[in-house]
């Protein structure tokens, strides 16, 4: 569930009998680009700054054009992700807290919610990064997991992106070690294809493992 630790409820929303003018001033105080529009705690609209400056100062709220014919907002049963993921299809700044009762309550800032992502241990723990791509078919988290882990290494997070230019998926993988050899030699194995790894502190031993086996296939 999405905590409410993330709502702001310090700046009041708009209200549909306040005209352009106030709204502008109000927005401008706190340097939004839009708020929610509520009357008696209920939802009924989105002001934002680049509509109203483009309306006489003296138009009410209550007149704008709706901003959708459902109201889009964020629900205490949403996870961030979701949470996430809706800001960024609809590319708003913010989005308004509804409770369970569908009661405004507040709203949620884009860039909080990417804070508080950002204290994830995929992006904050220490280690390394490798990145994997490969078919989409073949991607499955319990194979790549029990791969890595089999050289005793964790897991600490990942990211996937599609990369449709590639007809392809990237793997992310944030591992708890900057030790990598046997992590890649174990991937390579099974077929994974390593495009990049960061944060690696024995490439200078890889590169002289190398050079030694290179030199028994040259005696050989």
């Amino acid at each position: 569930m999405f905590s409410e630790f993330f709502v702001s409820k310090t700046i009041n929303p708009l209200s549909p009998s306040m005209n352009v003018g106030e709204a502008l001033k109000h927005l401008r105080k706190f340097y939004l680009e839009m708020l929610p529009v509520v009357e008696n705690d209920v939802l009924v609209n989105y002001a934002l700054i680049q509509d109203l400056e483009s309306l006489p100062k003296e138009t009410k709220l209550g007149y704008l054009n709706k901003y959708a014919t459902a109201m889009p907002f964020v629900s205490p049963e949403q996870h961030i992700l979701d949470v996430l993921s809706h800001l960024k299809s609809l590319n708003l700044s913010l989005l308004a807290f509804l409770n369970q009762d569908k009661k405004y309550i507040g709203f949620i800032k884009t860039k909080d919610v990417v804070m508080e992502l950002s204290q994830s241990m995929t992006i904050i723990g220490q280690g390394s990064i490798v990145v994997v791509r490969m078919n989409k078919s073949d991607f499955s988290v319990a194979d790549i997991v029990r791969i890595v882990e089999y050289n005793d290494v964790k897991v600490l997070g990942f990211l996937t992106f599609d990369k449709s230019e590639f007809e392809a998926i990237e793997v992310h993988l944030k591992l708890n070690t900057r030790v990598l050899r046997n992590v890649l030699a174990t991937l390579e194995r099974y077929n994974y294809n390593v495009v990049e790894y960061f944060n690696r502190e024995d490439i200078n031993d890889d590169n002289g493992w190398r050079y030694e086996n290179l030199l028994k296939y040259i005696d050989l």
